[in-house]
């Protein structure tokens, strides 16, 4: 998991994992935060966003976690009050180094962990095919829950592009999904992610079977 040279970047701490290509939709009403989304919109840089480990996230100073996601502003409206209204996408996953002192907001030297192509070896490849087979029947089964239907889901190739395409649709704590980005070789984040997606399965189709018994008075087919 290689690493460039160290860079001084906004940090955003948050209660949400951001994956790199998810959206990020955010109401920014703190001060702080409005001189940074201000000067963000200057200068067209990006921001990190890290899960809080320990803290708030408004107010006061959140212990956030050593990895995240790099952010680009993609749209921003300022409402009453000064507020803004911005949706933003992480773009590259990230290593904090060290935290800085605010400029109000908080601030950290951050390394950029470089998703490099790995080789297609055997357990790569069966790993990507578990994925690529299972995570369409759970997400089915999840939408099924709140009587929804799933179109035909295409997913990305690359291996790591695939965890984070995958990552935001997990129904698994913020903590889980922490432990799949902070995660190097593309290797291991695919194995991790079939063994969360297997476990996700068996529980799914349990609540699938209770659904279907509450909702039809029967046991339904859970698939």
């Amino acid at each position: 998991m290689p690493r460039g040279d160290p860079v001084e970047l906004p940090l955003f701490p948050l209660r949400t994992v951001l994956f790199p290509g998810m959206e990020l939709p955010l109401r920014i009403f703190e001060e702080r935060y409005r001189v940074m989304v201000r000067e963000l919109l200057d200068s067209g840089s990006e921001f990190g966003v890290l899960l809080i480990r320990e803290g708030e996230e408004v107010g006061g100073l959140a212990i956030p976690h050593d990895y995240g996601t790099t952010a680009r502003i993609e749209e921003c409206q300022e409402v009453e009050g000064g507020r803004f209204v911005i949706t933003a996408r992480g773009t590259h996953r990230f290593r904090l180094v060290r935290l800085l002192p605010p400029r109000p907001y908080p601030f950290g030297e951050v390394e950029f962990v470089r998703d490099e192509p790995e080789p297609l070896t055997p357990n790569l490849q069966a790993a990507i095919e578990t994925v690529r087979t299972t995570f369409p029947t759970y997400f089915r089964m999840a939408l099924s829950l709140t009587d929804q239907w799933a179109q035909g889901l295409r997913l990305p190739e690359r291996p790591h592009e695939l965890v984070n395409f995958i990552g935001p649709w997990l129904q698994v704590e913020e903590e889980a999904k922490q432990r799949l980005l902070e995660i190097g070789p593309a290797a291991d984040r695919v194995a991790h992610l079939a063994e969360i997606i297997d476990d996700l399965l068996t529980r799914t189709r349990e609540e699938v079977v209770a659904y279907r018994r509450k909702k039809f008075g029967a046991l339904g087919a859970s698939n």
